[in-house]
């Protein structure tokens, strides 16, 4: 079964193909603009470099978020339109939040493991997960005080691209690893994804959203 896995939720853009589980091809390019476009060729580009006709897919991932709203937005428009040229594709989404926590080394991660996502506010994405990587809490959006009180008297590992800035003051807190990272990476989408498959979790994507946009009348 060959797999297709992509994200632009954050600052570039993922993408990897498998069969089963033996990876043949991974893109992970770092960008700040243009991840669509760039989304779109890579796919082209790693189909024809591995001969591999679309209608070949048979299961299709994209990450859902929290991240850039243009980018979540951007990835699961295309992997719609993809399902829709493929009758017999299954497709899939998963959170930025489970991707991170696949990311965690078994050595790594503590009793308490949290993913921390930039949100480019005063707050954070935010969700707890056990050494199993069980989620302990629903995807959050938190003040740093407001997560700080929730970790208090507990060993904690910390990965995600809002790790930096969240432990950027001291916190007082008991951590085992920090894992800082610009984003997700293209093995452990394809790990999540593939997760959901043999689950038998597959559900179709749509944007996770957190909070609510920040608009006014004017």
């Amino acid at each position: 079964m060959y797999s297709l896995v992509f994200d632009t939720t954050a600052a570039g853009v993922v993408l990897a193909l498998y069969e089963d589980e033996k990876e043949i091809k991974i893109i992970e390019k770092s960008m700040e603009f243009g991840q669509a476009e760039e989304l779109a060729l890579s796919v082209k580009n790693v189909l024809d470099e591995a001969s591999i006709a679309f209608s070949d897919v048979e299961l299709l991932g994209v990450c859902v978020g929290p991240g850039s709203f243009t980018g979540v937005r951007a990835s699961i428009a295309f992997a719609r339109a993809l399902a829709m040229g493929n009758k017999n594709l299954k497709i899939t989404g998963v959170s930025a939040f489970d991707v991170y926590a696949e990311m965690l080394d078994e050595e790594k991660r503590a009793a308490y493991n949290a993913v921390i996502i930039e949100t480019k506010r005063d707050d954070f994405y935010f969700q707890l997960f056990d050494d199993k990587l069980n989620k302990i809490t629903e995807p959050l959006a938190l003040e740093r005080e407001d997560i700080v009180n929730m970790l208090k008297s507990r060993q904690v590992s910390f990965i995600g691209d809002g790790v930096e800035r969240f432990l950027s003051q001291p916190l007082g807190l008991q951590i085992k690893s920090v894992e800082l990272l610009d984003m997700i990476n293209a093995r452990a989408l394809f790990k999540a994804v593939y997760k959901k498959n043999v689950q038998k979790k597959l559900d179709f994507p749509k944007p996770l959203y957190i909070r609510n946009a920040d608009a006014c009348v004017k």
